[in-house]
Order: structure tokens, then sequence, then C-alpha cells
């Protein structure tokens, strides 16, 4: 009886065999690096290193405190006898010490008017929340989102206004408007359940309307009429319709 292996392919299997015993290998020897003697002078010698974030994190007197590899801190926080965040907390650039975030936890939810800030330190969002007021439903379990609930602000670099509306858990809510950078409305409408409805507009740069939308209270679309740059109709879209366009 023939066999029906090869040495080619005997070869080949064993190459790979030995490839992954190399990269096991690897990871045994160099893995502990980080958090060992290479740990630096700013970061206590009982913090715990997490490889997917290069972070450094140690716990002390009810405050949990994070660094970046380079010896950085880059996140402090009161926590409660859960281990959840609980109290103001600020996190930073983690090259220049910059705040780039701040607000309150209660409990591990966010609460109250949370601040976001470009790397440069200048305002780029303003959010409300409230801790426990979540009526978005996410795919996994997180405090970053769901139940934002308040006034939420949007800036450019400038500081000039570029978007504002209203939350409540997680849901975009009541009127929004966004702005072009001179403060020209770029669109404006009304949400319910994070859902558009009744009458949206959108303009051009100039401020000429460029499109207008109708939208029932479950957020269906009914109508949208678009219009040229010198406000000629351009196409008429009713529902159940075909388009009229010119």
């Amino acid at each position: 009886m023939t066999s029906t292996s090869t040495p080619v392919k005997d070869n080949s299997i064993w190459i790979f065999i030995s490839l992954l015993f190399l990269v096991f290998l690897s990871s045994v020897v160099f893995g502990p690096c980080k958090g060992g003697t290479t740990i630096p002078k700013s970061i206590p010698k009982d913090a715990v290193y997490n490889k997917k974030t290069n972070y450094y994190s140690y716990t002390s007197e009810g405050i949990n405190r994070e660094w970046f590899e380079n010896g950085n801190l880059i996140t402090e926080f009161p926590v409660n006898a859960f281990g959840q965040p609980d109290g103001y907390s600020k996190k930073l650039n983690y090259l220049t010490g910059i705040t780039i975030m701040e607000g309150r936890f209660v409990n591990g939810d966010r609460d109250g008017l949370w601040k976001f800030y470009f790397s440069d330190g200048k305002i780029y969002i303003e959010q409300n929340y409230k801790a426990g007021n979540r009526k978005k439903q996410l795919w996994i379990q997180t405090a970053e989102l769901g139940n934002e609930t308040g006034s939420y602000h949007r800036y450019f670099r400038s500081g000039r206004l570029n978007e504002k509306g209203f939350f409540d858990g997680g849901l975009r809510t009541g009127d929004w408007v966004r702005y072009y950078p001179d403060t020209k409305v770029e669109e404006k409408g009304s949400y319910s359940n994070d859902k558009k409805v009744g009458e949206w507009f959108y303009y051009y740069p100039t401020g000429t309307k460029e499109a207008s939308e109708v939208y029932t209270e479950n957020g269906e679309l009914i109508s949208r009429s678009t219009y040229y740059p010198n406000g000629n109709v351009w196409c008429l879209v009713n529902k159940g319709k075909e388009p009229e366009c010119h």
C-alpha cells in the first residue's frame, strides 16, 4: 500500500509547527517585560500593566490612577466600594498632560455636565448625562454611552458653535441645529426617540435652501424637495409617487 504523504508536505507541517513554537517561546520570554524593571519612576511599583491599552493602573486610598507607558498620568478618578468610578474624573493627553475630558461619575455612570476638549485644550463638546437614565439599547455594556440626558453642544476649534440639541437617555430629542463655521445654519429640525420628525431644512453655505423634508411622528419620510443653489426646484419626491426632477 502506497503512502499519500510527500516529503514536501511533511516539511511544510514541521515548518509550521516550528514557527508556532517560536511564537509561543517569544511570548513567554518577552511578554512580562512591562511592569517589571522597565517601569517608569513616576509609576508606583505595584501598578498593573495592561498590554492592550498600554496603561498602568493603580488604586490607592479610594483613587484610581492610570499612566501611559511613557510614565505620564492620563486618568484619575475616585472609586466606590465596588471599584466603580464615583466622583470627579479627568482624562489627560498622554503627551502634553492637557485635560481632554472631565466630569463626574455616580456609581459607574456619567452624571451632570461633562466637557471634552481638543488636544490643544479648546472646548470640543459639552454633554449632559443622568446616571441610570438609559433608553438607548446597546449591544455591549458600557458607561461611555446610553445615558446622555439634557443639552448637547459641539464646537469648532475656532470656538464657534457647530451643533446643538438635546438627549433623553441616549436618544436625540427636541430641536437640533447644525451650523457652518461662519455661523450660518447648515440644517435644522426635530427628533423624537432618535428619529427625525416633522419638517427638516437644509441649506447651502450661502444660506440658500438646499432641501426640505417632511417626516411622520414615527420618523417615516413623507416627502423631500431639493433646490439648485439659485433657488429653483431640482427634485420633488413624495411617498408612493415617481420623483419629479427638473
